[in-house]
């Protein structure tokens, strides 16, 4: 039997198993081709530019650019309502635990590395420890820089891929900072 033979069988065995996350993968790994990643990126005036250091900066320009823009439009619609009595209230547990249950799984995790399963895996001392941060988040409307940060990926486009405008980037956060954000959403 030969290497594809072997994949197929494998394929195969993992369809009877009713393993159909595995058989896609299989699938997925024998069937995807690879883009190769380009080394250099231009700065904004089209130099070229090869050292990591260099690169990093641009991209942390170009994101800075992108995603820092003024909002104009009505006045009106950008005013914050005044405080209410349901400011003074804390964020309950209950809040917290319906948040982590509501983490998808199987989502990449952010700059911190913790997936959702492992929130949601922490039980009552995961609770109870984003319970807290949470509720100073929202005593004092400062949030622990950790949860500020996003891991940016960059997925090519078509087109010169020395140009960052060529890329599509999306931004991991970590999964504690989703927990409070599903609580203020709701």
């Amino acid at each position: 039997m030969n290497w594809f033979e072997e994949q197929c069988q494998n394929i195969e065995d993992r369809m009877k198993k009713n393993n159909s996350k595995k058989t896609y993968q299989l699938v997925k790994d024998l069937t995807s081709t690879k883009q190769g990643r380009t080394t250099t990126i231009q700065d904004k005036d089209g130099k070229c530019l090869t050292e990591e250091q260099d690169i990093l900066k641009r991209w942390s320009e170009y994101c800075s650019e992108l995603y820092n823009y003024r909002a104009t439009g009505d006045p009106e619609v950008l005013n914050v309502p005044p405080a209410t009595d349901n400011d003074n209230y804390p964020i309950l547990r209950e809040d917290v635990k319906a948040a982590v249950k509501s983490l998808k799984k199987w989502k990449s995790a952010g700059a911190d590395n913790v997936p959702a399963e492992l929130v949601q895996a922490g039980g009552e001392a995961m609770i109870s420890a984003l319970l807290t941060v949470c509720n100073k988040i929202w005593q004092t409307g400062e949030w622990p820089t950790p949860w500020t940060q996003s891991l940016i990926i960059t997925l090519p486009k078509k087109g010169n891929l020395q140009l960052c405008q060529n890329y599509r980037t999306i931004s991991l956060i970590s999964h504690s900072s989703k927990v409070m954000l599903k609580i203020l959403l709701n």
